[in-house]
């Protein structure tokens, strides 16, 4: 795996005495930003082969009641748009079949009828057939208020707006001779922005048009991904503590200059070697957020239960959990 440092914090930072170290009450962690953290590309490899498929076809999208909306039909185009651009792969044209999906009812009844999924394969050959149904298409906005001795206008209360657009699809991948689903995952994208601060006052709302474009644009991406060698950014923020802080600085410096192997070789030696309770779930935490990013799924999800367990202020290993679960 091609690992590819963006950007993390000055290496003299690293070999000078650091001040401004803080509490984190969450974990409990002797945490300071300036060294523990790190950002970098992984080339992630496909999670669905279609090298040796010729035909596909995305059916309808719809919604979570079963029907056909203008956010059915936007995401039906951000996938047609990601199909398009994969080479070899040969799209074909939903009119050309509309008699036949429509006999399918897939969507609609809930209910594959193999048969008539057969019936495609019969037309057009081997093939894929994608179905997908948005199950969460949500926009949420709330004011927060925050207690401040610097406003101007002769009180101390401050506000922020905060937005959220939530759109999950789920999709499902039919082989087209044998009517076999290969493939279910539901796909998530979650877009949140915050407004600056207003003193004394309610922030303006948002309006759900951006962050919905946003949205679908992320949802069509990853879509493709799914089929695609592609580059992610991951942000890994490590869990400190005073046992083995001065090992792990060594492995975020070989991070730094390119060397996963190294680094990650040393990351598993510290949580194969902290024994105390906190400390290990440290350890096992930062172990399980590399595991997670280099794709041993198993092994991420087993150490962050395991250091949930040791400590259950660990928060961080639930959202892990939650991602593997």
């Amino acid at each position: 795996m091609k690992i590819s440092i963006l950007y993390t914090s000055v290496l003299l930072l690293l070999l000078t005495p650091q001040k401004g170290t803080s509490q984190n009450n969450s974990i409990g962690a002797l945490f300071n930003e300036s060294w523990s953290k790190i950002t970098y590309l992984v080339d992630k490899q496909p999670v669905f082969d279609v090298s040796k498929t010729k035909n596909i076809i995305i059916s309808e999208i719809v919604n979570n009641i079963k029907q056909e909306d203008s956010h059915t039909v936007d995401t039906y185009d951000e996938f047609v748009n990601q199909i398009t651009n994969i080479d070899g792969l040969t799209l074909i044209d939903r009119d050309k079949t509309t008699s036949l999906l429509k006999e399918l009812n897939f969507q609609r009844s809930g209910y594959v009828d193999d048969d008539q999924i057969k019936k495609l394969g019969d037309f057009l050959g081997s093939g894929l057939i994608i179905f997908g149904r948005i199950q969460t298409d949500n926009f949420a906005q709330n004011a927060v208020k925050d207690k401040s001795l610097l406003t101007t206008n002769g009180c101390n209360t401050t506000y922020r707006q905060v937005g959220v657009y939530s759109l999950d699809v789920n999709l499902k991948i039919i082989d087209l001779q044998t009517a076999a689903v290969l493939f279910s995952r539901t796909i998530k994208s979650k877009i949140e922005k915050t407004s600056p601060k207003y003193d004394c006052q309610y922030p303006p709302d948002f309006g759900s048009t951006e962050f919905y474009q946003l949205a679908k644009e992320d949802i069509g991406i990853q879509f493709g991904e799914l089929f695609t060698v592609h580059q992610k950014e991951y942000e890994i923020d490590f869990q400190t503590h005073r046992k083995f802080n001065s090992k792990l600085k060594k492995a975020i410096n070989l991070l730094e200059i390119d060397d996963f192997e190294g680094g990650y070789a040393m990351i598993k030696q510290i949580a194969k070697t902290t024994a105390e309770g906190k400390a290990r779930s440290f350890a096992l935490y930062n172990l399980a957020k590399m595991q997670l990013y280099n794709g041993e799924y198993d092994n991420s999800l087993k150490n962050a239960k395991e250091a949930y367990l040791l400590n259950p202020k660990n928060d961080e290993c639930l959202a892990i959990i939650n991602e593997l679960k």
